[in-house]
């Protein structure tokens, strides 16, 4: 199995010191490695020579774009490609690929990042100067009447967005990696902001030309309160696509009132081409990837492809799925899919299923959908001391059965001394940032054991081996002595020494207690509320042997931002207020209880054919 960051590790250097001379030996070893490593087929075509053009936009903004057509060739299928990363060779190396199958390649610099004019704002320009420049490509002469949409993160938004409007009948598919078209939970927690994905991209894209130490603007805006003001202490000046996110943190935010954001929301139940759409567990945008594919018009005819990866396309932390490709490009169905798509060549594997790759597996397996089906198995929050092995904490438990006998748990929860993250899907700081950020995925935990703001419990061991697939859900019963609150938690997988690795977390607020609350409701400090915590979607396997833990407290920083306990929005608050937080256990049917989606019955992995 190869790791994403160790194979640009490798060509780093190499690349860095290609000269104009030396550039096509590297590049030949480079293709040749992943053309190996993904049991792709032997290449047709050499990579011709680039070529420039400027495509001007309906207000008159001119579009650096660039073309690259196969050796020898003048018409081809082309895929079309719009980036905002100044990557300089290493954004080039995926329109070469491309090539050596006799696709074109065009890649375009978005509105307002490198060679392109206009004003830098992240997606609003997007649907627009997508429509804008697919119009214009199917007119070109090089192009023979087949087109494709593809981008990874970033790229792939832009791939959705111009797929908003009517189509040409040229595009003849959509490939999108690591993205999706509902942010409304990528953006905002139940009104908490993930740092180590929004803050982060912000300082290290804040304009045409970035940051010098992204590194340092990050912490600066961490740091800074009121938070509204973080980036003119970091980068000096307002940042106003930022500040819009921020006031996007509750459900009538005037981001999702833009019509450029609904058009890209309804883009799936109108799209009339197929798509391949590849997403990872650990990536920050999996809530998105998948309802862009449970409202995809076109699912009878497209692929979802989903794995153990971060943002990067690799593994990271203590557990490791075999016999599967580490790379969000997933070349070894992305190449046979666009040349299925246009050059008519037979695609190796079936269309209208969903290629699953979960922590613990042991290998991948198609399924008809995701998540398959499954079953609550529900776990009540109980005072009774629970077992554990040397080294744990002392912990309440999780059971099978309701508490008779109301009870509670409380605890002091200080904004100034938060829980800090470990391991969890929302980071991308640790991409751009390196060691700025957090690591992502089952990171192995460092029990709470000394911290009082946190309610630990965990339940019997497993007798047999668990799937749990989909979203967990935690009902809480809570009162708190603040005007508004949030409360997290996270769900651990507990081995027989008690290591505890890192499943899933979620969140939720007082003001916004369920995922479909549509505005912000007020709290009396001291009344009983319920909150629903809806976990990240997880596919996770508990070993035979080991238990499942439950964590409540009421941060989890940076990864998602530190409420201050005030009526007032967290990024409009200079002064943080300590709060008293409850949690009632017993009751009845109203006890605090967990809802641990269990899959019915496990399919086996199956042997793919790319």
């Amino acid at each position: 199995m190869r790791s994403v960051r160790a194979f640009w590790v490798r060509w780093f250097v190499v690349l860095l010191g290609c000269c104009t001379a030396g550039c096509g030996l590297v590049r030949n070893a480079i293709q040749e490695d992943r053309r190996s490593s993904n049991d792709l087929p032997a290449f047709t075509h050499e990579p011709g020579a680039w070529r420039k053009e400027t495509v001007r936009m309906r207000d008159g903004v001119e579009l650096s774009t660039r073309i690259l057509l196969p050796k020898g060739v003048e018409r081809a299928p082309v895929v079309l490609i719009r980036n905002p990363y100044d990557l300089g060779p290493f954004i080039d190396l995926t329109c070469d690929l491309f090539v050596r199958y006799g696709l074109g390649c065009v890649m375009q610099d978005v509105r307002g990042r490198m060679a392109s004019g206009g004003e830098w704002w992240p997606l609003m320009n997007e649907v627009s100067d997508g429509q804008d420049t697919l119009r214009w490509l199917v007119g070109q002469p090089f192009v023979d009447g087949n087109v494709a949409l593809y981008g990874m993160s970033y790229l792939g938004g832009t791939a959705l967005a111009a797929a908003t409007g009517e189509l040409p009948v040229e595009v003849k598919t959509v490939v999108v990696s690591i993205f999706g078209t509902d942010l409304r939970e990528v953006v905002s927690e139940r009104g908490l902001l993930p740092h180590e994905l929004l803050t982060a991209w912000a300082a290290f894209m804040p304009g045409r030309q970035g940051t010098r130490d992204s590194g340092k603007a990050y912490r600066m805006m961490l740091e800074h309160r009121p938070h509204l003001e973080a980036d003119v202490a970091a980068i000096g000046a307002p940042l106003p696509f930022y500040r819009e996110w921020l006031n996007a943190l509750e459900p009538g935010g005037g981001l999702w009132r833009r019509p450029e954001t609904e058009a890209l929301r309804r883009m799936p139940e109108r799209l009339p081409v197929p798509m391949l759409l590849v997403g990872g567990f650990d990536d920050p945008f999996l809530p998105a990837t998948l309802r862009t594919w449970e409202s995809l018009a076109s699912r009878e005819r497209s692929v979802m492809v989903l794995g153990p990866w971060n943002h990067l396309g690799s593994q990271s932390g203590a557990v490791k799925t075999p016999g599967i490709k580490d790379d969000m490009n997933q070349w070894g169905f992305t190449i046979p899919w666009l040349r299925h798509a246009l050059q008519g060549v037979p695609l190796p594997y079936e269309a209208g299923r969903v290629v699953v790759a979960g922590h613990g597996d042991s290998g991948a397996r198609v399924l008809p959908a995701w998540p398959p089906a499954t079953r609550d198995q529900v776990l009540f929050l109980d005072t009774t001391p629970a077992g554990g092995a040397p080294g744990e904490c002392a912990s309440a438990s999780l059971s099978g059965q309701s508490p008779d006998a109301p009870a509670s748990l409380t605890y002091r929860y200080d904004p100034a001394e938060p829980w800090k993250s470990e391991g969890g899907a929302r980071g991308l700081a640790f991409a751009m940032l390196g060691r700025q950020g957090i690591t992502p995925g089952p990171v192995v935990q460092t029990w709470p054991c000394a911290r009082q703001d946190v309610l630990r419990f965990v339940g019997p061991t497993s007798e047999s081996d668990v799937r749990i697939a989909g979203r967990a859900r935690l009902r809480l019963r809570v009162r708190s002595s603040a005007e508004d609150t949030a409360f997290v938690a996270k769900l651990v997988d507990v081995d027989e020494k008690g290591r505890a690795v890192h499943v899933t977390d979620g969140a939720a607020t007082l003001r916004l207690p369920l995922a479909d609350t549509p505005a912000p409701l007020p709290y009396i400090p001291g009344s009983e509320r319920e909150v629903e915590i809806d976990f990240y979607p997880t596919s996770w396997v508990l070993p035979k042997g080991h238990r499942l833990g439950l964590w409540v407290s009421s941060s989890n920083y940076p990864m998602l931002s530190a409420h201050l306990n005030t009526a007032r929005p967290w990024y409009e608050e200079t002064t943080p207020v300590v709060a008293a937080q409850t949690v009632e256990l017993g009751g009845g049917e109203g006890a605090s209880r967990l809802l641990l989606p269990v899959e019915l019955q496990a399919e086996a992995p199956t042997a793919l054919v790319h």
